[in-house]
C-alpha cells in the first residue's frame, strides 16, 4: 500500500532530524549539541522536534536507534555467509565493521560514543530502549559457533566478553584517530588489519608459551 503525501512528508522531517542530530551529536557531544543547529540543518521548525521526540534526550535515543538499525542492515548485506570458528567470526565482524567506518564514520562515532560512554542522565534509558537489538545483535554474532575446541570450562558467554571486550576496544580506538585528525584511510585499514590478524592470533594461541 502507497503511503500518503502527507505521511511521507512527515517521514521525511524525522529522518532529515535524525541526520542532522547524528551529525551535532558526534560533533560537539550531547550537552553540547544545539537543537537550534540541529532544526536549521534539517530545515524544520524548532516545534517539530519537540512533536516528534519530545525532547533533546527523545531525539538522541531515537538517533541511537536508528544508527544501531541501520549498522546491523548494513552489516548483514556486507558480512555474508560466517565461519563457525569464534576467532575467525569475530575477525570477520570486525573488518565488514572497518568497512563501514570508513564509509560513514560520523555514525559510527556517534553510536561507539552512545554504546560506550553515554552521557550519564541517559544511560538508564539508553540501555533499556536498545537492550532488545543488543541481545538479538550478539546471539545472532555467536550464532551456531563451534565450542569443541574450548578448553574445559570455558563458556561461550565467557569468550564472548572477551573477544567483544577486546575487539570493541580496538575499534573504538581507531574511531577516536580518525575522529581526532584527517588520515589516509587505505593506510588505517591496512594497519588495523593486521592488528586484527595479531589480535587473533593471540587470543587463539595464548600469550605465555606453552611450559610443559
Amino acid at each position: 500500500m502507497q503511503a500518503s503525501p502527507r505521511r511521507s512528508v512527515a517521514d521525511d522531517r524525522r529522518t532529515a532530524l535524525i541526520t542532522a542530530a547524528i551529525s551535532e551529536f558526534a560533533t560537539a557531544g550531547y550537552l553540547a549539541a544545539s537543537t537550534n543547529h540541529i532544526v536549521e540543518t534539517a530545515g524544520v521548525s524548532k516545534g517539530l522536534l519537540f512533536h516528534y521526540f519530545g525532547d533533546k534526550k527523545g531525539l538522541y535515543i531515537e538517533a541511537v536507534q536508528a544508527c544501531i538499525t541501520e549498522v546491523m542492515r548494513r552489516f548483514d548485506e556486507r558480512v555474508g555467509p560466517t565461519s563457525t570458528d569464534l576467532f575467525e567470526r569475530l575477525r570477520q565482524y570486525t573488518l565488514a565493521k572497518w568497512s563501514l567506518i570508513e564509509k560513514d564514520p560520523m555514525i559510527f562515532a556517534f553510536l561507539q560514543e552512545a554504546m560506550t560512554d553515554p552521557p550519564a542522565e541517559l544511560r538508564d534509558a539508553l540501555l533499556a530502549s536498545t537492550a532488545e537489538i543488543t541481545a538479538s545483535t550478539c546471539q545472532r554474532l555467536f550464532q551456531d559457533i563451534d565450542t569443541s575446541a574450548f578448553r574445559p570450562g570455558v563458556t561461550i558467554e565467557q569468550a564472548m566478553r572477551l573477544l567483544s571486550w577486546t575487539f570493541d576496544g580496538l575499534g573504538k580506538q581507531y574511531t577516536t584517530i580518525l575522529r581526532q585528525q584527517p588520515l589516509d584511510l587505505a593506510s588505517v585499514r591496512s594497519v588495523m588489519f593486521a592488528e586484527v590478524d595479531t589480535y587473533v592470533a593471540l587470543l587463539r594461541h595464548g600469550i605465555e608459551t606453552d611450559p610443559s
